[in-house]
């Protein structure tokens, strides 16, 4: 499989998205992020972009991709990815696009992160809210390094 990536306008990532797959029958995914929130006491999970402006596109062989849709800004790369931003489109695929909770384990009194996903990437917690049961990830992405607060369970 071969990722690509672009970059759109970030208000219409998701139609752009279903636009190329309905109409050029690509997979294309605008990742979304489960978070969580507290209302009223209450916690609430609720699906955001997670990359607001980036669309991922799964073809079966390499291809020079173009479209002339309004809305997408550039396309990042000269062709697939690779390295590192392939293995973070390889996540986007294996989730369908959407992240959800984190699995945590405790070793000598740290958490780590216990999650396919995230040990590919090489994610780290860097900060855990224990009152709204979230932790901040960091992870390489486009040669930034980027940070996320998403939902975690610990298991034993």
């Amino acid at each position: 499989m071969y990722a690509y990536c672009l970059f759109c306008e970030t208000q219409r990532c998701q139609n752009i998205a279903d636009y190329i797959s309905i109409n050029y029958g690509y997979n294309c995914l605008s990742p979304k992020i489960i978070q969580r929130k507290w209302v009223k006491g209450i916690p609430v999970e609720e699906k955001h972009d997670w990359l607001p402006g980036y669309l991922f596109l799964f073809l079966h062989e390499p291809r020079q991709i173009y479209f002339d849709i309004s809305g997408i800004i550039r396309y990042l790369g000269e062709g697939p990815l690779e390295g590192r931003d392939r293995t973070f489109a390889e996540m986007i695929y294996e989730t369908k696009g959407t992240l959800g909770n984190v699995f945590l384990i405790q070793k000598n009194g740290r958490y780590i992160i216990h999650d396919p996903a995230w040990e590919k990437l090489n994610g780290r917690i860097t900060r855990i809210d224990r009152e709204r049961k979230r932790c901040c990830i960091s992870y390489e992405f486009d040669n930034i390094v980027r940070t996320v607060w998403v939902g975690y369970e610990i298991i034993n």
